[in-house]
């Protein structure tokens, strides 16, 4: 008898170790800080400062990812070889909106609060002097109004409703390039042109200076800003310079207004006529001394439309610009001059200057590590507004009421029965102010994941 047994002997065939040696360039330059794993594995090697890395990788085909927080990731599928070398380049992408959320930039698409954003490419092709004017109706949960129509003119400003019965008790802070300044600039006009006697500080910026305006209106605004944000925070982004080549531009336009809409009001007829109805319904039968267009002191026969006497001008506006930018791979610039002029549709010479001037300056080491942002920006404002609205006399006053001019040229008074609406203009008002704000930003990355910034600025107002 014989016996007989079979072993049965299974194994599991493990993939080989091996290591992958190579270097990571852009435009024959060393990459420093680009991770390199395999695809699945939790191994990471990072470049040094010649761009050279040494990684385990196991299988018979695997996958390499190469990743840098400045490049698109690349995949490369290794086969057989032991030694990689790849150059990363910054491929055009789809762009991406971005969002400036304070001291952090978030993609629109990953926020968690409540921004609006106006882009340049809203505010340039439009001829005002003013963002806010630019930015009206396009933010839902953000009022802009206008105090006035006169050139210059204050804007109220409310974002997610009216948190305070007092005005100011709803004005949002502003930063203007990382540099919070005062919500509202101090004037001298006349509270009959601007009630409240202060102008926005967005009247110092030239518009087409403006790369972006955003607004944060939630949580955001005080997480970072504390009690100052409580009404919200308008960030201003001035434009930078970009590399390549340099670019001398400039920019003008002009442009004529007129009051759109007129009321169309009663003549002097029909104004004859419904006054002796009103003196009739009070039970009055002798007419009051004092009622000079009814009495027959002020000529009956007379017929003036004060709307196109008083408001009828037509306006003009011209805006001039200079810029001059540019930069290499690292180092970048803008300097930029903008001159602004307005008038009114009142009968006189009234007229509303700007002057701006921005300079930008960037820098980035070659490493990519050290960050520095220079801004700078001065205004001048000048506006010899009157002292009063000749749009309500123009609505008010009788169509009868004597004319604004004696046969001599000098301002009729009508024996003192008539207060001759041009005589503000014998009063002079003038109000200029300054402003400047500077600002610096440094930033240095430490690790991928690890960045030091630093922002400091100084905001200055001036007025006389």
């Amino acid at each position: 008898m014989a016996f007989g047994f079979t072993l049965l002997v299974s194994g599991v065939a493990i993939g080989q170790m091996r290591t992958i040696t190579g270097t990571v360039s852009e435009n024959n330059q060393p990459v420093k800080g680009v991770s390199v794993f395999q695809e699945g594995s939790e191994e990471v090697a990072v470049t040094n400062a010649a761009g050279v890395y040494r990684v385990q990788v196991s299988g018979e085909n695997p996958v390499i990812i190469y990743r840098h927080p400045d490049y698109p990731e690349r995949k490369i599928t290794l086969g057989s070889r032991i030694n990689v070398n790849i150059s990363l380049g910054k491929e055009k992408e789809i762009e991406e909106v971005v969002l400036n959320a304070g001291y952090y930039k978030v993609k629109d698409k990953e926020r968690t609060g409540s921004i609006a954003k106006v882009s340049s490419k809203d505010i340039e092709n439009q001829p005002v002097i003013n963002v806010l004017s630019a930015a009206q109706g396009r933010m839902s949960g953000v009022s802009i109004t206008q105090n006035s129509g006169v050139p210059g003119g204050g804007f109220d400003i409310q974002i997610r409703g009216k948190n305070s019965i007092r005005r100011e008790g709803n004005e949002p802070l502003y930063i203007i390039d990382g540099v919070p300044i005062l919500s509202e600039t101090p004037s001298l006009y006349s509270a009959a042109i601007l009630p409240y006697a202060t102008i926005n500080p967005l009247n110092s910026i030239n518009p087409n200076d403006i790369e972006s305006f955003e607004v944060l209106k939630d949580a955001d605004a005080t997480a970072i800003y504390g009690s100052r944000g409580a009404n919200g925070v308008i960030i201003v982004t001035t434009k930078k310079g970009r590399k390549g080549r340099t670019d001398f531009k400039i920019n003008t336009s002009y442009s004529l207004s007129t009051v759109a809409n007129r009321l169309k009001l009663l003549n002097t007829d029909e104004y004859i006529k419904i006054r002796k109805e009103a003196f009739q319904n009070d039970g009055i039968s002798t007419i009051p001394a004092a009622a000079y267009d009814f009495n027959g002191v002020w000529d009956q026969t007379r017929n003036t439309d004060w709307q196109k006497e008083l408001i009828g001008n037509t306006a003009d506006a011209s805006v001039v610009q200079l810029s001059l930018s540019g930069g290499s791979e690292n180092t970048s610039y803008l300097i930029s001059y903008g001159h602004n002029e307005q008038t009114t549709v009142f009968p006189a010479d009234f007229r509303y200057k700007t002057n701006n001037l921005t300079g930008n300056f960037s820098y980035r080491t070659p490493d990519k590590k050290l960050e520095v942002n220079l801004s700078n920006t001065f205004s001048f404002q000048s506006n010899n507004v009157l002292n009063d609205d000749l749009t309500k006399r123009s609505l008010t006053l009788s169509p009868n009421a004597p004319a604004l001019y004696n046969q001599d040229g000098s301002l009729n008074w009508e024996n003192n029965t008539f207060t001759n609406p041009l005589g503000v203009f014998k009063s002079e008002y003038l109000n200029s102010s300054n402003f400047l704000n500077s600002g610096a930003q440094i930033s240095y990355r430490l690790f991928p994941f690890i960045t030091l910034k630093f922002n400091g600025g100084l905001s200055l107002f001036g007025k006389k």
